[in-house]
């Protein structure tokens, strides 16, 4: 996936945005997967109101056909049952280690009154 650019723009009334190109796309893809409510996902990284419907607007204009134009090859995989087992048990082993640390962040976030998920935007 190429990004148009990672440098904060001029947004509204000319003030520079405080997020950048893949910010903005994390954020409207995780609202349009449909596992969260605009309101949740505004409380999750803090934004104020309705700066999610501005960003999935935005990745509507901009970024939605970059992602379409790039074609996905089709591969035909064939695995042998040990590799395909070894497969298996590596993404299981994947998927607890991100439970895991997904743990590690909310508890971290409850103890220290923080959201080591926000990005820190600098002034």
């Amino acid at each position: 996936m190429s990004i148009k650019n990672e440098l904060p723009r001029k947004g509204k009334l000319g003030k520079e945005s405080n997020h950048s190109d893949s910010f903005r796309i994390q954020v409207a893809l995780e609202y349009l997967d449909g596992d969260y409510s605009q309101a949740q996902v505004e409380k999750k990284y803090g934004l104020p109101e309705r700066s999610v419907y501005r960003f999935v607007n935005w990745y509507n204009d901009n970024q939605k056909e970059l992602m379409q134009d790039q074609p996905v090859e089709a591969q035909e995989a064939s695995f042998t049952s040990k590799e395909l087992a070894a497969l298996e048990k590596k993404l299981s082993l994947a998927e607890m280690k991100i439970a895991a640390l997904e743990k590690v962040i909310a508890m971290a976030n409850e103890e220290y009154r923080t959201d080591l998920k926000k990005k820190a935007v600098t002034r």
